[in-house]
């Protein structure tokens, strides 16, 4: 008798049903505020590094105003205006008042991501364009003797660093922003 009971509760567990855990739905208002928080966050540390690299010229021609250093400094002032201006123009709708309907929100969500994605590729052009400044610039100051060696390679290295950093953090960036789309796209046309 015991088997036969013992039995009774397997199949009774067997066949009871099972709550089975839903993943939690897409938050949309929440993900959108997040997002916002953390695009601003990031809006005004470029618009920091921005201010700083206007200021570095400054410090530098202070003493030294040969034509190559004032030529840099052009260089560095007209990029940092061109990156600024993008900046500006691509996140020009981050400080508008948050949406009231949850459809608007998700349409707000969607737009920072192509905004992140059009950010991203800017950032590997405007890459690009600094490689393509910085180092005929040092190989010439090589070429010249204006710099040893040891600092060229020093120069090129950092170069290097900062260009693997930048480049991994577009990746990471354009991943995201991608994900993220993914995930409004499916909130808003969900699949039947």
């Amino acid at each position: 008798m015991a088997a036969d009971s013992e039995l009774d509760l397997w199949r009774s567990a067997w066949t009871a049903a099972v709550a089975v855990e839903s993943p939690a739905p897409f938050d949309v208002r929440a993900a959108g505020l997040r997002q916002e928080r953390r695009l601003r966050i990031r809006y005004l540390l470029n618009l920091a590094v921005a201010a700083a690299l206007a200021a570095l010229p400054l410090w530098v021609l202070r003493d030294n105003w040969r034509v190559e250093a004032v030529v840099w400094a052009a260089v560095v002032w007209i990029t940092t205006l061109i990156a600024t201006a993008f900046e500006i123009w691509n996140w020009r709708t981050l400080w508008r008042t948050a949406a009231h309907s949850v459809t608007e929100y998700a349409g707000v969500y969607e737009a920072r991501c192509h905004a992140t994605l059009r950010a991203v590729r800017f950032g590997y052009a405007f890459l690009a364009l600094q490689l393509a400044i910085s180092l005929p610039w040092l190989t010439l100051d090589l070429v010249r003797g204006e710099m040893t060696a040891a600092r060229y390679i020093a120069a090129v290295i950092v170069l290097g660093t900062f260009t693997a950093i930048f480049i991994l953090w577009f990746r990471v960036s354009r991943r995201r922003a991608l994900a993220e789309l993914a995930q409004v796209k499916d909130f808003l046309l969900p699949e039947e």
